[in-house]
């Protein structure tokens, strides 16, 4: 395409405006050669931490220091803590940097250099990076006869905006201060979809009291239900003046936080003049303004008093500085000598610098410098190159989008309302500003919907489909993260999913290879969704007709839903050791369900017990056969929990069975041998005159968990080479049967809910029973205490 002739008078300036250049022609050598280091120095160092980002060799991590350490510590080692601290695992790798983002890193480094530079040298490197800079953006955006104003904080270049109006409004404000007001206070309007917290930072700042700012209520019959309902705003704009309030300002959207509607920026512009306020516009639409590729000299004048640029996301570079635009008092008003004399040029002219609107090139700190260089690297096509891939990108997904049903699209139609054009159709062709606006998209924002029929609309959705949203962003955020989606949440709709290009860390945008992977995994996930709304009606008439089975709410929970295994008579007996058993029951059912299928998970409803929670469903899932699952399952835990209370009751009657025995046979062992033989010194006397037999003393018992008996253990001494060799010599017979005998009385088949009634033990307590109960006559024969 053919540029014209004064395009290429800009590209020439442009091209001979460059860090080379500068550098040779104004600063001496040593300082060159310092400039190249540090920007060397810098780019290694955001080499290295990329190197640690994409997964190299970490170095170990340095111990929390509390206190700073007397010891000097180098340069090399300090780098490698802040490597160290980078969090790869849990946060994820930092992005990565293209070379433009590493010059813009590296200007950072050396706009700190610059400050300890003379006080003459800086000042003249800080208004050729300003001058130049602030140039380029008038024309680029279309607003001649501007000043910038360049600031880190979003808000700053706003706040000194309306700082500027207060001394217009009010002369004796900069003496007076807040008494300056007190006869007729000041006025600022701003939308009701706009966030609260920007006029409660702007009114915190400049010390004002939050009935200044009056709320506009948006459109309801004509317009987007987003945007600012013109005529109510002139009508308060009318009763303001009429009690004495001074208006003052109007903060207007060009393309609102979340869904990028506009404001009817031409009605504003018109409402504002006549009653002289001061028009500020804000909104990732305000980069449409970059898009057509001929001149804005033809412009009769600029769409508002004010805007503010977020630059670093619409190019997607880290590090660059918010851009304010304002225009300029004595020039913008040089057409109206009626405007003129009203204003009065000597001291509006001022106003810029009272209210600290104006770069101090005095200062230590060059913010236009990152932007400076970024501008220069990417050159006009190049900003114009990702601006227009920004908008591109969010017209293909928002006509992807658009077509699926059980999806609401909430944001604003590109190519307006007729869809008539595209994005490369305003590049190439002439178009108004308004125009412009209108048939370009900064976002696309989209929510599963319930089913309507025809003819019925829906305002905000069912709480259930919110969670359903959410669940979808997730997915889409793990398995498509190629375009970024932000949950959010309208209060008029519900939970909504946003793609902003324009709001991109860094990096460019996707490409439409990207867009249609996402719009497959999207069509995917609402296959699933329609699913498993229409398995839920089943899902819940079944659970309502099981007697085991009962549902369970779940706030959070975007699948099927949650159920909870209890048997029958359980809800009788919910004292607290029958809950820890109940809760006990489902972790066991959820552990068995898990190895057959992962849709099944461990919740916890609103009572504080656990449950069985029901994922998402395709449609050729077969609910009936999920509950009967668990179903089937949860008796085979209860059973098996029926099994493990037998035995522990088998165990605590073998235990004092044996008790009992041994305390019996010490008494009559003390009654056979006689009590002399128990006394110290006549025992021994006693035993060397008579010795005992060896067939004498306790024998030991044994619990047989087959016959259910206890048993005295005298042939585990006298048959053991026996029975050990059993497998090996043949004929050996087998030997008699103990002496003593005793069975374990008692019915030992329970329920479950009648075990933990009686303090059922766990299976860790079953384990240290079974190698305790059995007893050996070997260990304290004497004094008839056996230990095991």
């Amino acid at each position: 395409m053919a540029t014209t002739p004064q395009d290429k008078n800009i590209a020439k300036i442009e091209t001979a405006i460059s860090m080379e250049g500068l550098t040779k022609t104004t600063l001496p050598a040593n300082t060159n050669r310092n400039f190249g280091e540090i920007a060397i120095e810098a780019s290694q160092i955001v080499s290295r931490l990329e190197k640690v980002a994409e997964g190299g060799p970490t170095p170990p991590e340095q111990g929390s220091t509390v206190f700073l350490g007397l010891l000097r510590r180098e340069p090399d080692d300090i780098l490698q803590t802040i490597q160290g601290l980078i969090n790869v695992e849990e946060d994820g790798p930092p992005p990565g940097l293209d070379p433009v983002g590493k010059l813009v890193i590296s200007c950072h480094s050396l706009a700190a250099y610059c400050g300890a530079l003379d006080r003459h040298t800086l000042q003249k490197l800080s208004t050729r990076f300003t001058t130049d800079t602030t140039r380029w953006l008038s024309q680029m955006f279309g607003f001649l006869d501007c000043a910038a104003f360049y600031h880190d904080d979003q808000l700053e270049g706003l706040v000194r905006v309306t700082r500027m109006m207060l001394h217009y409004k009010y002369p004796r404000y900069l003496e007076d201060g807040a008494l300056a007001y007190s006869a007729s206070p000041p006025t600022i309007y701003s939308s009701m979809a706009s966030p609260l917290g920007v006029v409660q930072h702007l009114c915190r700042q400049l010390g004002l009291p939050l009935s200044c700012v009056r709320p506009v209520p948006v459109n309801t019959h004509f317009g987007s239900q987003y945007t600012m309902d013109v005529a109510a705003l002139q009508k308060m704009i009318a009763e303001d003046i009429s009690a004495g309030r001074s208006p003052l300002l109007v903060v207007a959207d060009a393309g609102t936080p979340i869904t990028g509607h506009l404001d009817n920026m031409s009605r504003l512009q018109e409402l504002c003049k006549e009653n002289n306020i001061w028009l500020h516009l804000r909104g990732h639409s305000l980069a449409a303004l970059a898009l057509p590729l001929q001149p804005h000299s033809a412009q009769p004048s600029p769409i508002a008093d004010s805007f503010t640029l977020p630059l670093g996301g619409w190019l997607g570079l880290l590090g660059l500085p918010m851009v304010t635009l304002y225009r300029l008092w004595d020039k913008s008003s040089a057409n109206s000598e009626g405007r003129q004399r009203q204003l009065g040029a000597s001291r509006e002219s001022t106003l810029p610098l009272v209210a600290g609107l104006t770069n101090d090139h005095m200062g230590r700190r060059i913010l236009a410098l990152p932007l400076w260089a970024a501008m220069q690297a990417l050159g006009r096509e190049g900003i114009h190159a990702r601006i227009r891939d920004n908008f591109l990108s969010s017209e293909r997904l928002w006509a992807a989008v658009d077509c699926y049903r059980q999806v609401r699209v909430l944001s604003q139609k590109p190519g307006g309302e007729s869809g008539a054009y595209t994005v490369s159709e305003l590049i190439s062709k002439p178009i108004k500003i308004a125009l412009l606006f209108e048939t370009t998209a900064c976002s696309v924002v989209f929510q599963f919907v319930p089913e309507l029929s025809e003819g019925e609309t829906l305002g905000r959705i069912p709480p259930y489909f919110d969670k359903l949203n959410s669940w979808l962003g997730q997915i889409l955020q793990l398995d498509a993260p190629q375009v970024p989606i932000d949950i959010c949440e309208l209060e008029n709709c519900g939970v909504v999913l946003r793609f902003c290009p324009f709001e991109s860390a860094v990096g460019p945008g996707p490409s439409l290879n990207d867009i249609e992977s996402f719009v497959q995994c999207l069509e995917q996930q609402l296959i699933i969704l329609r699913a498993t709304i229409q398995h839920k009606e089943t899902f819940v008439k079944l659970i309502d007709a099981s007697p085991v089975l009962r549902i369970v709410e779940l706030p959070e929970w975007a699948g099927l839903g949650g159920v909870r295994y209890a048997p029958e008579g359980w809800e009788e007996l919910l004292t607290d050791q029958a809950k820890e058993e109940l809760n006990n029951l489902n972790m066991a059912l959820v552990d068995s369900l898990r190895s057959t299928d992962s849709a099944f998970s461990l919740g916890e409803g609103t009572d504080g017990l656990m449950c069985v929670r029901f994922g998402m469903l395709t449609p050729q899932s077969d609910v009936e056969e999920l509950i009967s699952l668990v179903i089937r399952v949860g008796q085979s835990v209860e059973e098996n929990s029926r099994v493990l209370d037998s035995m522990s009751e088998i165990l605590k009657k073998g235990i004092e069975t044996a008790t009992l025995d041994l305390q019996k046979e010490n008494e009559e062992r003390l009654w056979q041998e006689g009590i002399l033989r128990q006394v110290p010194v006549f025992g021994s006397l006693v035993n060397w005159w008579s010795p005992k037999t060896k067939e004498t003393g306790v024998r030991g018992r044994s619990l047989n968990l087959t016959q259910g008996v206890v048993e005295s253990t005298e042939n585990i001494y006298k048959y053991h080479m026996q029975m050990q060799g059993r497998n090996v010599q043949s004929g050996v017979k087998s030997p008699p049967t103990p002496q003593v005998q005793t069975p374990v009385g008692g019915s030992h088949s329970r329920s479950s809910s009648h075990a933990s009634s009686q303090g059922a033990p766990s299976i860790g307590q079953l384990q240290t029973q079974l190698t305790s109960v059995k007893i050996d006559k070997e260990t304290t024969p004497e004094n008839g205490n056996a230990t095991t």
